[in-house]
């Protein structure tokens, strides 16, 4: 049931035409410490894409912990995951 609905919201996600109403959407399901996790982990991706950067300095720049930007490293490593952060999230 639980991958069935989270199906079911990538699927709306996926339809919505205005970023408020995601904004909205997202707000209501997440809490604000999630939220800011994601921005986290966002920055922590494109920083880690850019290649200008080493784990320690992206730790301090995002002010993180190393072993997210570990965790964030290691999924980095995937040519589809550098490819796709490099095109949507760029540092």
């Amino acid at each position: 049931m639980r991958s069935l609905l989270i199906t079911q919201l990538m699927e709306h996600l996926a339809a919505i035409d205005s970023p408020e109403e995601i904004r909205w959407l997202l707000e209501q399901l997440l809490t604000d410490r999630e939220l800011h996790d994601i921005g986290d982990r966002l920055h922590i991706y494109s920083l880690l894409v850019s290649g200008e950067y080493s784990q320690r300095a992206i730790a301090q720049l995002a002010k993180v912990s190393i072993s997210k930007v570990e965790r964030g490293a290691s999924n980095a490593r995937s040519p589809k995951v550098r490819a796709y952060f490099r095109k949507h999230f760029p540092a």
